[in-house]
């Protein structure tokens, strides 16, 4: 790469170079120099985000771009022009690249894209990337604003946005984004498990190998919540780990460890799924204590964090689940929706009423139990099968 951009000064000559680099770096699991790579490059396509992320910033941008999508109708926006500025179309395509990185290393930036996503499309017309534009901005709006009848109100938008570019091959990728982060709050959990697994096989189809793996790990992480059999969920992780790895795939593969480890020790089995050679940890205790001290992995915390505080909870080592709800409500707070806080809110509740047994500040366990349950009473309405 390196060789080819020293035969030119301009930058929109490279452009195709540093995407191929972005995304090499991020699939072989160098997400933070990835992401370094994109906002540099977002620097020089005049697309700079701005280093304050206050939540006033990011609040202030969702209002706005809600404001401008009011005015419109599915129809209205399918009938925006196609785009023609072709520094916009890389912007738009580097955006949409880097969405699922910036998602895990910093979720904090996916508003602000998902918004500047949103007004490229609107001010100067559609790429095909615009349908998941649409949809990260739906996900920003049902997580932060925990607005799901919002997040969810462009779902059928997004996809005749694709029908119109003929972008099948995208699609694997746009459904993988609505049922781990939208439909999921909507449709019934078995449902959404098995809508993942034919993502993934229309993902393999396409040739979009990274999405394929995406949509298997979260499929595994819901089969979970589904009440599969334990068997089959621990056969999917094995095959998972050797997909990831026969792909070259790595990016998500610590997490993908710590859910197998934990079906395992609910399976009663005794391997360990760190035992691969692409992983040079030998549980998630070091993992964890390793991106902790030096930021030098690239770990989905909250992932993590609710694994072990399921864990923790059914073999009741209650010392170690306090721990994690601690660092999960330091991480991602109260107040946002993740597919991980279905999780997360049941498990932290039966923690809290069983603690409110024996622990010293019995109303404080009991103040968390209840929030649990009035938590789901406010989901019901979305999902009577699900909560």
């Amino acid at each position: 790469m390196d060789i080819i951009m020293s035969h030119t000064e301009d930058f929109m000559d490279q452009i195709k170079c540093h995407h191929i680099s972005m995304k090499t770096l991020a699939t072989t699991g160098k997400v933070r120099e990835a992401i370094d790579n994109f906002f540099h490059v977002m620097k020089e396509l005049k697309e700079e985000f701005p280093s304050n992320m206050a939540p006033m910033t990011i609040f202030s941008s969702l209002s706005a771009t809600k404001n401008k999508l009011e005015k419109y109708s599915s129809e209205g926006i399918l009938s925006i022009p196609r785009m023609l500025d072709k520094g916009k179309q890389w912007a738009m395509t580097f955006m949409d690249t880097m969405l699922p990185y910036i998602y895990i290393v910093c979720p904090q930036f996916i508003p602000l894209i998902a918004t500047r996503m949103v007004s490229l499309s609107l001010q100067y017309g559609l790429v095909k990337e615009s349908a998941n534009g649409l949809q990260a901005y739906s996900y920003s709006i049902l997580c932060l604003l925990q607005d799901i009848d919002g997040g969810c109100r462009w779902l059928r938008t997004t996809r005749l946005i694709l029908e119109r570019f003929k972008a099948l091959e995208m699609y694997p990728k746009l459904r993988f984004f609505q049922c781990s982060f939208l439909t999921c709050w909507k449709e019934p959990f078995q449902s959404v498990t098995n809508d993942l697994l034919q993502c993934h096989q229309q993902a393999i189809i396409v040739g979009d190998v990274e999405y394929a793996v995406f949509s298997s790990h979260i499929q595994c992480q819901f089969m979970i919540l589904s009440g599969s059999h334990l068997a089959a969920a621990e056969k999917q992780c094995v095959v998972l780990s050797k997909e990831m790895i026969r792909l070259n795939q790595v990016q998500i593969l610590l997490e993908h460890c710590s859910l197998h480890n934990m079906i395992l020790q609910l399976a009663g089995g005794d391997e360990n799924p760190f035992d691969l050679p692409e992983v040079p940890f030998n549980d998630e205790n070091e993992v964890i204590k390793e991106s902790e001290s030096s930021g030098n992995i690239t770990i989905e915390y909250p992932t993590l964090y609710t694994n072990r505080v399921m864990r923790a909870f059914f073999f009741r080592n209650y010392d170690d689940a306090k721990e994690m709800t601690k660092k999960y409500a330091a991480l991602v707070g109260n107040e946002s929706l993740r597919y991980q806080t279905i999780f997360y809110i049941f498990y932290e509740g039966l923690l809290a009423f069983r603690l409110a047994r024996s622990e010293v500040d019995r109303e404080n366990w009991l103040s968390i139990g209840q929030k649990a349950i009035n938590t789901y009473q406010t989901w019901v309405k979305h999902s009577e099968w699900n909560f």
